[in-house]
């Protein structure tokens, strides 16, 4: 809550976008934190922040094009934003959708199935694009997995 009083999301969301890649992972990683919390408002409220700043479009960057560690963050803060929304009014979870859908869906559905992706990446991609009901294809995916428990 500190963090994002104080303007920290804003510097986050820029360190994300414009540091180095360390920078890059730290800040992401940090995203991640800020976007889930047990009091639901707080994770909603932190995640309108992060949309507003444009964290959106770089978490699904980094999701795209990071190193691994950069991947998994974006996509864990990626799927903590839109597992908020659903539990808010319907109108959020659309707007959620909106935000992601045109780019996100196929970046996300890609890094589920990247071979070089962590056990925790390829889960938090898969679990956005169930939160976001892209489609059947990822929806076979995820229940594809629960078949192999070692991932």
């Amino acid at each position: 809550v500190a963090i994002a009083a104080a303007g920290g999301i804003e510097v986050l969301v820029s360190l994300a976008r414009d540091g180095n890649d360390m920078q890059k992972e730290e800040a992401a990683g940090a995203l991640v934190n800020l976007s889930m919390n047990d009091d639901i408002s707080v994770a909603i409220a932190n995640s309108v922040v992060i949309a507003a700043a444009g964290g959106i479009e770089v978490l699904i960057a980094l999701a795209r094009d990071g190193t691994a560690g950069q991947k998994e963050h974006a996509a864990g803060a990626l799927s903590n934003m839109i597992e908020a929304a659903p539990g808010t009014l319907a109108r959020t979870r659309a707007s959620w959708r909106l935000a992601v859908w045109p780019m996100g869906t196929s970046v996300l559905s890609s890094l589920a199935q990247e071979a070089g992706a962590s056990g925790d990446c390829k889960l938090a991609a898969a679990i956005a694009l169930v939160y976001l009901a892209a489609d059947d294809t990822c929806l076979s995916l995820l229940l594809s997995r629960l078949d192999q428990p070692e991932e």
